[in-house]
């Protein structure tokens, strides 16, 4: 598992790139006999805001990229990125914005 990213900001709007590397497993293949294991909550925070909140489900593709843009960023400052699976496992990144 791992999260990479690009995050910059330009002009007070932070864009972010997310790579999540996961599995993303639905649990359909092998004739549906493999054990499902997908990410099914992901946040982002820029200090105490939450900037980005998704609940995907078993549908999206492995490894999912993820793009989005908001308001109020400064070069330095730091986002933290956190996931769960619906087995349990989890994973947080802080990612300081260039």
């Amino acid at each position: 598992m791992g999260i990479k990213a690009i995050a910059k900001v330009k002009n007070d709007i932070a864009t972010v790139k997310l790579l999540v590397k996961h599995p993303m497993a639905s649990g359909a293949i092998s004739g549906g006999k493999g054990k499902p294991k997908y990410i099914n909550h992901l946040t982002v925070k820029h200090g105490a805001r939450l900037v980005y909140d998704m609940y995907p489900t078993s549908a999206v593709s492995k490894n999912p990229y993820i793009k989005f843009a908001f308001k109020g960023a400064k070069k330095g400052d730091t986002i933290t990125v956190w996931w769960q699976d619906n087995t349990g496992q989890s994973e947080t990144r802080d990612i300081k914005l260039k």
